[in-house]
């Protein structure tokens, strides 16, 4: 009995430092997640956040943190940085670029080293996240073998704006939401439920989301303001 009861507060005893020395925590119902550039409302209680975000260094360095479901491997991030320059960026500001949207120009060809990482399909998508124009995309991966088989979808929405705080590259920069989620194959039902979840979450989180410090003024100036138009997730 004695090492039964010291077994018992053994474990106990594991559950407790597992629990305390966690990063984690679960978001309150309807807490506000904040940094210099961003302000967005969490989805719903299941989700998880840092424990330390809200310290004034994490907002002011590291940005937004990431968001995870209580449910494994369900995650998503929204973010901004700094214009790196390039002619893929440099699209975003431009009033009449055409971006790339798969129902308009085919399926993407998959390179070598895609079908050698498991790469099942890659495509891309038109939106629009606080009426800015953003180019989507999404690719799905396999991994695993003949004992487990599993996969994995990775999502990202990429979009250029005007920011009024930012003294570098005349005030360009990148709002970045990335999300995904890992399921067994041969379990269907699974992914779409996770599939389910975690785009509820993120239309949930964009339909709250502000940029902060964009340069409205000079957004409509420059014919990149769309009021007509709202997010849509993709269909993948």
């Amino acid at each position: 009995m004695r090492k039964v009861i010291s077994y018992i507060l053994l474990i106990s005893a594991v559950f407790l430092l597992t629990a305390c020395g966690s990063p984690y925590r679960q978001v309150k119902p309807n807490e506000v997640i904040e940094d210099k550039y961003l302000i967005f409302v969490t989805p719903n209680i299941n989700w998880r956040i840092v424990k330390t975000y809200d310290r004034e260094k994490w907002k002011l360095e590291k940005g937004t943190p990431s968001i995870n479901h209580r449910t494994q491997n369900i995650q998503f991030n929204i973010f901004t940085y700094k214009y790196l320059g390039g002619v893929a960026d440099e699209q975003f500001f431009k009033k009449d670029e055409k971006y790339r949207d798969t129902d308009i120009d085919g399926e993407s060809v998959l390179s070598e080293n895609d079908k050698e990482t498991g790469v099942t399909y890659q495509k891309s998508w038109i939106t629009y996240v606080n009426n800015i124009k953003c180019q989507g995309g999404v690719f799905s991966r396999g991994f695993g073998g003949s004992y487990y088989s599993g996969g994995v979808k990775f999502y990202g929405i990429y979009c250029g704006y005007y920011d009024t705080s930012e003294p570098l590259n005349d005030g360009k920069r990148f709002l970045e939401i990335h999300y995904r989620y890992t399921h067994n194959t041969k379990k269907p039902q699974e992914a779409i439920q996770k599939e389910k979840t975690i785009k509820d979450a993120v239309k949930k989180a964009i339909s709250t989301l502000k940029i902060k410090t964009i340069d409205i003024k000079r957004m409509e100036k420059e014919g990149l303001m769309h009021y007509d138009k709202k997010f849509e997730s993709t269909k993948w």
